[in-house]
């Protein structure tokens, strides 16, 4: 018995020396320091994932105002929980943030804490900003125009377009087309995460750094396996 315990702790060891405790991504719905986190009728998703070799004993997630609030214990919320097959798919861990703890147009400061089996620790700081949003995304695969539309990119002004796959992980393409078919602009090339809601902000311009011409013009959501959705966006010049 005491070799096998020895044996154990000596393939800890070297599991230990040869991989590090890693963070592969991050952050809320969809990426790191996101200023386009939406609340309106619906939790935010934090995330983390992480690598195949690390075996993770437990997480901390703290959410507060200001980055010293984080630090002295002054948070709006917190979670202390582990991995499990509800939460965790594809060492990806997904939590959602009660939207009662949060007001539109905030900034919000995160602070994620993974440890393993060796007591190892990694941690990350990061923050988020909740934009204003006029729509909700209820459908198992949602595409809507939220901001701006009609909008005037000669004068700076943007669009935002957003989207949302609840059944499950989808790779997925944006475009900008005209009415005729032509593809103006390609928005996104990725795997989408359920039910983590997207934003994508449009200039207006083209592949080539153009500002296209006034009229109407398609963004089309392409879901590898489904059909695609489709909605209007349109510019003016004034």
């Amino acid at each position: 018995m005491k070799k096998l315990i020895i044996y154990f702790l000596i393939a800890i060891f070297f599991a230990s020396t040869l991989y590090s405790l890693e963070i592969i991504s991050y952050g809320v719905d969809g990426s790191s320091n996101n200023f386009n986190v939406m609340i309106k009728n619906r939790d935010p998703v934090v995330f983390f994932e992480y690598t195949k070799y690390d075996v993770i004993t437990y997480y901390e997630i703290k959410l507060a105002t200001s980055t010293q609030n984080l630090f002295s214990g002054n948070t709006i919320w917190y979670l202390l929980s582990s991995t499990n097959t509800e939460n965790t798919i594809n060492y990806m861990v997904r939590e959602e943030i009660p939207k009662s703890f949060l007001i539109e147009n905030t900034t919000y400061f995160l602070l994620l804490s993974i440890y393993d089996i060796l007591a190892d620790t990694k941690t990350i700081n990061d923050k988020f900003f909740t934009t204003e949003s006029a729509v909700s995304l209820k459908d198992n695969i949602s595409l809507e125009i939220d901001y701006n539309n009609p909008f005037c990119p000669k004068n700076g002004e943007i669009t935002k377009i957003r989207y949302l796959i609840k059944d499950k992980d989808f790779p997925v393409k944006i475009y900008i087309f005209t009415l005729s078919g032509k593809p103006i602009r390609k928005l996104a090339d990725t795997v989408a995460i359920k039910d983590m809601l997207y934003t994508i902000d449009w200039d207006g311009k083209n592949e080539n750094g153009e500002v296209v011409t006034k009229g109407l013009y398609i963004v089309s959501l392409i879901v590898e396996g489904n059909s695609s959705i489709s909605k209007f966006i349109a510019i003016v010049d004034k």
